[in-house]
């Protein structure tokens, strides 16, 4: 293949996060495929996560983050309400009226400084939105789901967002179609998405490369030398924080129920939390602050989680059923749900129209969980299904093929 013909110069992007580790990550392969095609590439996104920034490599660039006056008022009614209200107020409120309106000032100073060539954004990120139409720069988001989250998100973010436009002097997008009609990068496979809703118009699917870039890290020894199945526990890095009520209670419980099978147990607690809050376990069961995700999945036979993004697609690259139970953001039912309807794993999610949004799983749920790991370890049906969405994203081409496409999306800018 002949090499492609080089630039005459470097692009400049801006990437745009809100900055949490799970807007990060989708965003970042992507930054690092430029970086290392020789374009300049910076990241801008709230001060509080510079450490998830930094830690991709790319360069930083702070925004401001919402008030503690203005946000914190809201958390009370938030807990209480229910899973898809949360859901709703968490995009319309949180990331489209108060993270967008603390963004502006920052970002607005941030492209009048560096002048991007084009800036690519999480797609629950929209100070950006509006920002790259006063501006005149080409915009592209990075889907952090499915396709029918991306739709639910635009139309819960179109009228505060709409708002921002017209105080920026743009055009009246009560409808969010400008936000629809951005180029659309995504590592979704087209078998996990909902048939019964359109991808966005201009999408690019890719392979998400291994989360780290790097080869994978040994697992820490397994508890047995028996050749008994691993399974391996994780509810991702949110559910273990101070503030949710999931620690170690859920944890507790699910290893309970677990151990009782003739498996090895891998389990991890996140960064922040001593794995000797769960007390004691059984012989059969570890119990990890962190292990590298892709090196679990190459020898798991079922991955227990929580339906977030990373977890999720990570699995089903290494073609390893899941068990999936959702906990607290409207996205993780969504792939719950998307891992059931393509035969890929089980949900246990019947509590979802009675659930409160940091409620705990019904009893009921947790108390599912042996017997559904158990199906899923001895049917074949559920791992031929997840093998075979492996297959689809092994064919897509790698994110450095985005490049590309990001270059044909800048040189669109008007003179």
């Amino acid at each position: 293949m002949a090499a492609r013909a080089r630039r005459p110069r470097p692009l400049r992007i801006l990437l745009v996060t809100r900055g949490s580790a799970g807007h990060v990550l989708p965003l970042a392969p992507f930054g690092r495929a430029c970086a290392a095609a020789g374009h300049e590439v910076t990241v801008a996104a709230q001060r509080a996560h510079r450490g998830n920034v930094e830690r991709t490599g790319l360069s930083f660039a702070p925004l401001d983050g919402p008030a503690d006056e203005d946000w914190m008022p809201l958390l009370g009614a938030f807990a209480r309400t229910g899973v898809d209200e949360a859901h709703a107020v968490q995009v319309c409120e949180f990331f489209a009226r108060l993270d967008l309106r603390a963004a502006l000032p920052g970002l607005q100073e941030i492209v009048t400084r560096l002048r991007p060539d084009l800036m690519l954004r999480d797609s629950w990120e929209f100070a950006s939105t509006v920002v790259a139409e006063a501006h005149g720069v080409p915009l592209a988001r990075v889907g952090l789901g499915l396709a029918a989250v991306e739709e639910q998100t635009i139309r819960l973010a179109a009228l505060p967002v709409d708002g921002a436009r017209r105080d920026a002097g743009l055009s009246p997008d009560p409808q969010g179609d400008r936000m629809r009609d951005s180029p659309y990068l995504t590592v979704v496979p087209a078998p996990l998405e909902d048939p019964g809703v359109a991808a966005p118009r201009a999408t690019h699917r890719f392979r998400a490369p291994q989360a780290s870039g790097l080869p994978p890290p040994p697992l820490p020894p397994v508890t047995s030398a028996e050749g008994r199945p691993l399974v391996h526990l994780t509810f991702g890095s949110v559910a273990p924080l101070p503030h949710l009520p999931y620690f170690p209670d859920l944890y507790r419980a699910a290893i309970d129920g677990l151990a009782a099978l003739p498996v090895d147990l891998l389990v991890t607690v996140g960064a922040g939390r001593d794995p000797a809050e769960l007390g004691p376990v059984p012989e059969n069961v570890r119990v990890e602050r962190w292990v590298d995700l892709d090196a679990v999945a190459a020898r798991a036979d079922v991955i227990v989680g929580h339906g977030g993004y990373g977890t999720t697609l990570t699995a089903l690259a290494h073609g390893v059923p899941q068990v999936v139970v959702p906990l607290f953001s409207g996205d993780q039912w969504a792939n719950a749900a998307a891992v059931t309807r393509t035969g890929a794993g089980l949900s246990l999610d019947a509590d979802r129209a009675t659930r409160t949004v940091f409620g705990m799983p019904a009893r009921a749920q947790i108390d599912g969980l042996a017997e559904a790991v158990r199906t899923v370890l001895h049917d074949g049906f559920h791992r031929r299904r997840a093998q075979m969405i492996a297959g689809s994203i092994a064919a897509l081409p790698p994110v450095d093929d985005a490049v590309a496409i990001l270059e044909r999306i800048a040189d669109r800018a008007p003179a």
